[in-house]
């Protein structure tokens, strides 16, 4: 069986809707799905089969409504300038939480009231479970969706993302519930413990304990680049976290080359070949700078390297021939990198 954990992480979490568009891409089909916190409210999607319309759900989605915050606020805030109505108004933000004694968690409610159907999650023939921690005790719970309640499955979603900035709030059991990112932020065990031979982890970088678990059967998706923060209410970082996920997963479920950008697979004596005439010392400062040792590694290294200090776009998938004769085409600097990529030679006709 072939499962899926997703990390706790807020707002990062968008970065699952992309990578799990991939997967439906690939056609990697999973028996289920784990997560912690924004991470059990997107397994719940996966679950309940609506996986193909989260990346729908996060773009429409107002982060500052979600989290409570007036609509003046938010914008001001996303015009990422210090202006004085921007200070009076977080002022007023922070003095109404203060008031609540925590963010209100209504916002929460309402979206996953819109957007998830409890009976298609509890009928799927998808394993579903998430991981949250009883308040009074700190005892961890880990639970499937054959063993919840089913009228409280959305308490339950809820207690596993109850961070301490919420209004405090009993659930499910009258017991006071915090995010499963203090014990256990990637819930992987939870599935490889139920007999999963495979299970894909994606990490959003989110504030968190980690548990140990057996590297051979488990594969880690997590971003190269920062995904914002927990707490982010600007509608351009979930699209860029959800084109990042996307491709960051096509990379890994086709094969494909690269680490920040996706460049269709060559072996590595293509890319020995293109070294064929560097300079030996060039070679191996560009390796020491990389640290690498492959060809392979080097020059995607340098490729990108140059690539993401360019701007060029990272949403498209590559091929290295076509890349290299446009940097070099377009992009000349006194720098020891562009030097090396300079001295990278192509065959006419080489794909």
């Amino acid at each position: 069986m072939i499962g899926l954990a997703l990390e706790g992480g807020g707002v990062r979490g968008s970065y699952q809707a992309g990578v799990y568009l991939a997967m439906l891409e690939a056609g990697i089909k999973i028996d289920g799905v784990c997560g912690t916190s924004i991470g059990a409210l997107n397994g719940a999607m996966i679950a309940s089969g609506r996986g193909r319309d989260l990346p729908k759900l996060w773009r429409s989605l107002s982060m500052g409504k979600v989290f409570g915050f007036q609509d003046e606020f938010v914008n001001l805030l996303n015009k990422k300038a210090i202006s004085f109505n921007l200070l009076k108004l977080g002022i007023v933000n922070f003095f109404k939480i203060l008031k609540s004694k925590g963010i209100e968690v209504s916002g929460i409610k309402e979206v996953l009231d819109n957007n998830l159907d409890v009976n298609s999650l509890l009928k799927s023939k998808m394993d579903y479970g998430l991981c949250t921690v009883r308040f009074k005790d700190l005892k961890p719970l880990y639970i499937f969706k054959e063993d919840m309640d089913p009228n409280k499955v959305k308490e339950y979603i809820l207690a596993s993302a109850f961070l301490p900035i919420f209004k405090e709030e009993k659930l499910i059991d009258g017991n006071y519930y915090l995010d499963g990112g203090f014990y256990d932020i990637g819930p992987v065990n939870m599935l490889l413990n139920k007999g999963y031979k495979k299970v894909y982890l994606v990490k959003v970088k989110g504030i968190g304990l980690h548990r140990p678990y057996d590297p051979s059967k488990v594969v880690v998706i997590e971003s190269k680049r920062k995904l914002g923060g927990i707490i982010d209410v600007d509608p351009k970082r979930v699209d860029e976290n959800i084109k990042m996920g996307y491709y960051d997963g096509i990379r890994l479920f086709k094969n494909y080359d690269g680490e920040k950008y996706v460049f269709k697979r060559k072996k590595e004596y293509y890319y020995k070949f293109l070294n064929r005439k560097v300079n030996k010392d060039l070679q191996h400062r560009i390796k020491l700078f990389f640290k690498v040792d492959s060809y392979k590694d080097m020059t995607i290294k340098a490729l990108e390297y140059i690539m993401e200090h360019e701007s060029v776009d990272y949403y498209k998938i590559y091929s290295s021939r076509k890349i290299l004769k446009y940097i070099n085409k377009n992009f000349k600097k006194k720098y020891f990198i562009y030097e090396y990529v300079s001295e990278l030679k192509l065959l006419t006709g080489l794909l």
